[in-house]
């Protein structure tokens, strides 16, 4: 039998399962009810040692995107035959339920560093064990994951020919993934990783206040994060060092669907589309303070030109606190820097 616990957080998970299979082209047949979530095999298979072949890190470079190079961190000759390169900054994605290294937004996202410039991305490809809830691990299983995290992180750190050091890391975590990264900080014996983006880290699995099983400003030297489905599918927070409510962090614009369930996971997912936008955004996601969320939507707030800052990969981290930022309906969603008309003003959610 299911605890009342678990069983919210089965519902939150078949939310978000059913709006992957909307999303993602795939002639993988998709589960369509609660029903076919439950016949799941998606549970880690023995030995429960890292690394685990079901966790594997693909890392690509722009010589390498189109097909990524599968590390080995128990040889240190798979680094040293790949492409990776130590005087490009490296970043870490970890993705969230239900997605997968050829799956959008990892493919996205590497495309558009790509175009901005020469990378090192690893992806953490788990794909095959979040097709669907395995309810007997969903407390462990995300531990075991930042545990061969924190494995790869070591592997990159005392590497004998291409060492990188924690603090120049970059790791981007979305939903799950966004909470797996903080877990990492658990597991590593020295040092302390750079920078964690979460993005709309979700809500389930983690509700307590025990920072040690969830991402916080604690566990990176810069935590930002992005919150698109606040308080429905992804924790209300603030929990980093800057967190960012995007339209309110609730509802976002062009999220009206036919059913609940669509509508809910449309906010959940909006964020990694924003956050790809902000890599080679001309315009920028300008964020500025503002005292309440109820201030940000009737529009009282008009910070300082000096208050804003950008939101997404180009972050200041110096950012402290709570931001707000209003977006497009439609791509491109970021509208730049406000000008004259400093005031925040929030828009209809479902314009």
């Amino acid at each position: 039998m299911l605890t009342g616990a678990q069983w919210l957080i089965f519902v939150g998970i078949t939310a978000l399962q059913l709006s992957v299979s909307s999303t993602q082209d795939s002639k993988e047949k998709k589960p369509q009810s609660i029903r076919d979530v439950l016949n799941t095999t998606s549970c880690i298979p023995p030995p429960y040692r890292c690394p685990h072949h079901k966790m594997q890190f693909f890392l690509y470079t722009r010589t390498t995107q189109e097909k990524g190079e599968l590390l080995n961190t128990l040889d240190d000759n798979s680094l040293t035959r790949s492409k990776f390169n130590t005087k490009h900054e490296t970043k870490i994605v970890v993705h969230g339920f239900g997605g997968g290294r050829n799956l959008s937004p990892s493919t996205d996202m590497r495309k558009a560093y790509f175009t901005r410039g020469n990378y090192n991305i690893i992806i953490v490809d788990y794909g095959s064990l979040v097709k669907e809830p395995c309810l007997s691990q969903i407390d462990w299983a995300p531990r075991f994951a930042g545990l061969c995290i924190a494995q790869l992180v070591e592997y990159l750190q005392y590497h004998p020919t291409k060492a990188v050091a924690p603090d120049k890391l970059h790791t981007i975590g979305y939903s799950v993934g966004a909470h797996i990264l903080g877990l990492v900080a658990n597991y590593l014996s020295n040092g302390k990783l750079g920078r964690i983006t979460g993005l709309d880290p979700t809500i389930f699995f983690y509700m307590g206040t025990n920072r040690s099983r969830d991402l916080d400003y604690t566990d990176a030297h810069f935590v930002d994060i992005l919150h698109t489905g606040a308080g429905i599918l992804g924790q209300w927070g603030p929990n980093g060092h800057a967190d960012f409510y995007v339209n309110g962090g609730s509802s976002q614009p062009g999220c009206a669907h036919d059913t609940i369930f669509q509508t809910l996971s449309c906010d959940h997912t909006k964020v990694t589309p924003y956050f790809i936008e902000s890599i080679n955004s001309p315009a920028g996601f300008w964020a500025g303070p503002c005292s309440s969320l109820f201030s940000y939507l009737i529009g009282w707030c008009e910070p300082k030109d000096t208050d804003y800052v950008l939101m997404g990969e180009h972050v200041t981290h110096n950012a402290r606190g709570v931001y707000y930022v209003t977006t497009n309906a439609k791509p491109p969603y970021a509208r730049g820097f406000p000008g004259k008309s400093r005031r925040l003003r929030s828009i209809t959610p479902y314009s």
